[in-house]
């Protein structure tokens, strides 16, 4: 679904924190709009003052003001009629500067806002690339419970009462933190990070059966809550279709040397997942916790797999030195 975001959001979410101030003195600022469509055309989304591959927001600083007022009268006033015909969201003035009459005369009439700000335009440029940017990413949301253990986001998924949420409770009466029960929402921020949060509607809820809807923040204090975070891992339940006969559902004998992981594909990353079977007298919390531990450690380059084969090879290549000698 595309998403969309109108001069007057932007100025509603940000005038406090960049300072802004509506100079427009026609248009509500609603009638234009940035769709999440535009995130892969090549104009940016908000930049310095460009007329060759115009921005959705221009801001304008110094040097920008200065070039303006260096240009004389009829140049300057097609280079600023210039600026309104790609019908930009916004034209954004920084460091203080007064919206130049020729922009506000051009702009009469359109359904261009004009802003301004005391800040630098290249921290203006910063926060409204960054704001637009998230606003207008790519979501999904997907079905588990996500939570900070080890300071790694890791969402654990599995079918109905494969035991998530009994899981999700004992990691966090083992100091880990809830983000987002039943229906995490999942934003691609960057080609290589997924960032996950929770609805508004689920924030510190956890609904485990039996015991119904439990407020985690009040059961367990504020610590045990995160707002947000990356999502690096997938840990997924399985109940297996005869757990004391694995092979009567056709899967192939378990690899005892390596675990069962593989990758999902969340937005247009791919996440890496491990499998845990659920059966009958298995700790999960600690079999989780572990899972997170192995996965740290791959990231940083080290496979206890691949160790012990190695070090299993070396002692038969060895052995069999000793024998030949």
């Amino acid at each position: 679904m595309s998403r969309s975001i109108t001069a007057r959001e932007l100025f509603d979410d940000l005038h406090q924190r960049l300072g802004l101030a509506w100079v427009s003195e026609n248009g509500s600022g609603e009638d234009i709009t940035i769709s999440s469509d535009e995130l892969s055309a090549r104009p940016a989304l908000a930049g310095f003052l460009n007329l060759i591959h115009p921005n959705k927001v221009q801001v304008l600083g110094e040097e920008e003001i200065t070039y303006l007022d260096a240009l004389d009268g009829p140049e300057r006033k097609a280079t600023v009629a210039r600026i309104f015909e790609s019908q930009p969201l916004a034209v954004v003035v920084g460091e203080g500067f007064d919206m130049p009459q020729t922009i506000a005369s051009a702009a009469a009439g359109s359904a261009t806002a004009l802003l301004c700000s005391r800040l630098p335009s290249y921290v203006l440029v910063n926060f409204l690339q960054h704001h637009i940017s998230h606003k207008l990413a790519h979501r999904i949301t997907l079905h588990g419970v996500f939570m900070e253990v080890f300071t790694i986001g890791v969402l654990i998924t599995g079918g109905a009462g494969s035991g998530k949420s009994e899981l999700a409770l004992e990691l966090l009466n083992r100091g880990h933190r809830l983000i987002a029960d039943d229906a995490p929402e999942f934003t691609q921020i960057s080609p290589d990070v997924i960032d996950g949060g929770c609805p508004e509607a689920l924030q510190d809820c956890l609904e485990v059966r039996g015991l119904g809807i439990l407020n985690v923040r009040r059961m367990f204090g504020d610590a045990a809550i995160k707002l947000n975070k990356f999502l690096r891992l997938i840990i997924h339940l399985e109940i297996p279709a005869d757990a004391s006969n694995p092979q009567a559902s056709g899967r192939e004998p378990d690899n005892r040397l390596r675990s069962d992981s593989s990758s999902q594909r969340v937005l247009d990353l791919n996440i890496a997942r491990i499998t845990l079977p659920v059966m009958a007298g298995r700790n999960l919390a600690v079999l989780a916790e572990a899972a997170v531990r192995d996965y740290m450690l791959k990231m940083k380059g080290y496979d206890a797999a691949s160790a012990f084969i190695e070090r299993h090879s070396r002692l038969l290549q060895r052995q069999e030195q000793d024998l030949s000698d």
